[in-house]
């Protein structure tokens, strides 16, 4: 596109954009002549009023508008015309309409991209297990999935969901024979000197480093935090008597 094209092109723009034609022409002196016939032109076949200017007359117009284009003599473009073309966009689109425009437009763009991008990784951390590159990914979708249920029943199904998923994710790594740091809630079976049964998982209770709260006992539903050792025994680190919420 030569620099007449383009100039007539933001001119046009403009003129749709509601700017007076005297005041487009104003900013291109150098092209004024030339563009006045062609922005009249232009003006009369985009009227939205097709009343006012009879189809016959608008097809001659037309027919006009592109001869005088394409007689229209290419002009190469000195510094001060794109410093010029420069300035007149910049003084279009900096208004507090143009602005906030550009700002919903961006901040649409942005929001869906982010969603797009939470609903790949979520669905392609779906399967992820402790220790894996997406695993936090998964729970942090597991949390947003929570913090938009606000009927209890449901938040409390929803729950028991993600809680028999720990368990399941449990299983899979003694299958694999990997080690992790895991945690799960369930109901303490059984409970032993060193040993206890929690939603039927052993767990190995060490003399040094564990920490108990609550006093749980058997039946009680309790937090625990520990690592899972390659060789399947899970050392638990926190056991914590679950708080059970009440309507």
């Amino acid at each position: 596109m030569d620099r007449f094209e383009s100039i007539l092109d933001e001119s046009i723009s403009a003129l749709q954009a509601g700017v007076p034609i005297e005041e487009i022409l104003a900013e291109t002196p150098d092209y004024a002549q030339e563009l006045r016939p062609l922005l009249y032109a232009a003006m009369v076949l985009a009227d939205p009023d097709p009343t006012l200017v009879p189809s016959e007359r608008k097809e001659i117009l037309r027919h006009q508008y592109l001869v005088q284009a394409a007689e229209l003599p290419p002009k190469l473009p000195t510094f001060r015309d794109k410093k010029q073309a420069v300035l007149s966009i910049v003084r279009r689109r900096f208004t507090r309409k143009a602005f906030f425009n550009d700002l919903v437009t961006v901040s649409i763009t942005i929001a869906l991209t982010l969603i797009m991008a939470i609903f790949i990784f979520s669905f392609a951390s779906r399967n992820s297990i402790p220790g894996d590159l997406l695993y936090s990914v998964k729970r942090i979708s597991e949390n947003v999935r929570l913090s938009f249920i606000f009927d209890q029943n449901s938040r409390e199904t929803l729950e028991n969901n993600f809680h028999r998923e720990r368990l399941i994710e449990i299983e899979e790594l003694m299958r694999q024979n990997r080690a992790a740091v895991v945690e799960f809630t369930g109901t303490l079976d059984t409970k032993g000197e060193n040993l206890w049964v929690i939603e039927g998982v052993t767990i190995f209770l060490p003399e040094e480093g564990l920490t108990i709260q609550g006093n749980p006992q058997e039946g009680d539903r309790v937090e625990v935090v520990g690592f899972l050792r390659t060789d399947t025994v899970l050392v638990a680190d926190r056991i914590v008597k679950a708080e059970i919420n009440r309507p």
